[in-house]
């Protein structure tokens, strides 16, 4: 996960960070090579791989494929329907048969129909979240229900109201913060706004096209890491809700937990595709006269026809929100990450933590970055027609927190290097990419792949398909099985 953090001279060690990332250089001239990265070492040396960090199993050949229904939950006033099915829940929300509070009201009836253990399997998770972003409560939720309320006033009445309904019929009463097993009101709106009241997700996404896949058109990854829960339990409620809006809206599909209603992931039916990447900010967290991004970016989805507008947007909103992240956004014919700052004023001197946050040359800014941005001095992406996002800002001059932390700069590296492989790559290729390296626990390398990934999503604009991994119970494995989703 990123929190806040603090930083200015770590720039200077740019060359230490890349030495050390890149090569271990010793007296001699011998060369081992582990997995693509070259690696020095004395001529005495005896040094041999003993294994490899990277699955050797492709995705060539195996198709992704539908799963059956296992069991279908259906409100009595038909604007929610939920189907089971083996690795997730497809959710059907229909707000064109009643208000936003109606709705909202019938997704959590629904849920409870399934037999699913709700607050058993999330609250233990958001009282993880709380804990990590608040160690010293004590007992006194405040400053909780402080943020969530603010936050709650600035969304657009219709969402308020079908965040009302679902909270009302989920909680059945229940008030307060108290960590019993049971979903109370107040737990229940904050369901739907950890990213912007917590925080807590890791991600990484890569689109290509062009000259660079083998059908000419977009592929466009993204990976979710966030926590899983302390025993993996928001694995059980994988939820791909399908949002059925009114005439003169975009109805689109989101990809997240059963009964989250804010935007991580999702595509509307103009083929716009967007997921949200955290970005450090130097800044305190600000809330007050500040706006949820996810409702935001919900709100473009379902406003907006093409990655553009939906880009400028949040671009233009972004000094409005509680926490600086990125946006990887598509369509069929463009790709641009909002580099979306959260302006809470100057920084102060009591802001910084470490002598000097941030080097003079870098001004944080809000962009919206494409592929001829130009990126961080000193960095490079060698593959064109071809985008990739970690959780830092990349365009130059903006706050940087890639070459001061190993895990942007590493992740970055590879994909540069295994995007650069091969000259055209298919949907299989991509697969391959994003899921290559192994599930090894004990290890402290900074992964793609990592033991965090909640999903993997890939949509490919040549056949309008989407695949999507849903990590289990038992926790992310190596070569994941990808699930064939149906958009409309």
């Amino acid at each position: 996960m990123f929190g806040t953090f603090h930083k200015r001279k770590m720039n200077r060690a740019l060359p230490i960070l890349l030495g050390m990332a890149m090569t271990l250089t010793g007296c001699g001239g011998n060369e081992v090579s582990y997995d693509g990265f070259t690696v020095q070492v004395e001529e005495e040396s005896e040094l041999k791989p003993v294994d490899s960090t990277l699955n050797t199993e492709s995705y060539a050949g195996e198709e992704a494929e539908y799963e059956e229904t296992e069991e279908v939950f259906e409100s009595e006033d038909g604007l929610c329907r939920i189907e089971k099915k083996p690795s997730y829940y497809d959710v059907y929300l229909d707000y064109t048969g009643g208000d936003f509070y109606a709705t909202g009201a019938a997704y959590a009836e629904t849920i409870k129909q399934t037999g699913l253990q709700y607050g058993e399997m999330l609250e233990p998770y958001l009282y993880e979240n709380i804990k990590m972003a608040f160690p010293n409560l004590n007992g006194d939720y405040s400053p909780i229900s402080d943020r969530i309320e603010t936050l709650r006033a600035s969304l657009a009445e219709e969402y308020r109201q079908e965040m009302d309904g679902f909270a009302t019929a989920i909680s059945e009463g229940e008030k307060g913060f108290e960590e019993n097993g049971k979903i109370s009101y107040d737990e229940a709106l904050l369901i739907h706004m950890v990213p912007d009241v917590l925080r807590g997700t890791n991600c990484n996404a890569l689109s290509v096209w062009g000259e660079k896949t083998e059908t000419g058109e977009r592929i466009i990854s993204r990976t979710l890491e966030w926590s899983l829960g302390s025993e993996n339990q928001m694995c059980l409620a994988h939820a791909v809700t399908h949002f059925k809006m009114p005439e003169g809206r975009e109805s689109y599909t989101t990809f997240s937990v059963m009964g989250m209603l804010g935007m991580l992931t999702g595509i509307n039916e103009s083929g716009v595709f967007a997921g949200i990447l955290d970005v450090g900010s130097i800044d305190n967290y600000v809330y007050e006269g500040k706006k949820c991004y996810t409702y935001e970016l919900r709100y473009a989805l379902e406003n907006m026809s093409d990655a553009r507008s939906v880009g400028e947007h949040m671009v233009a909103e972004s000094g409005n929100f509680t926490f600086s992240h990125n946006v990887i956004i598509t369509d069929k014919k463009d790709c641009f990450v909002a580099e979306d700052y959260a302006d809470h004023g100057e920084m102060k001197e009591e802001d910084v933590v470490q002598e000097g946050a941030v080097p003079d040359n870098e001004i944080p800014h809000s962009i919206l970055r494409d592929k001829d941005t130009p990126l961080i001095d000193g960095v490079t992406w060698d593959n064109p027609d071809s985008l990739c996002v970690i959780n830092s800002f990349m365009t130059e001059g903006n706050e940087n927190q890639f070459t001061c932390y190993g895990s942007n700069f590493v992740r970055y590296t590879k994909f540069n290097t295994w995007v650069g492989e091969k000259e055209k790559l298919s949907l299989s290729d991509v697969k391959d990419i994003v899921t290559r390296e192994k599930q090894d626990r004990a290890s402290k390398y900074q992964k793609i792949h990592s033991e965090n990934v909640f999903h993997t999503i890939i949509y490919d604009y040549s056949t309008g398909e989407l695949d999507i991994t849903f990590t289990g119970t038992e926790g992310v494995v190596d070569h994941p099985k990808f699930v064939r989703i149906e958009l409309d």
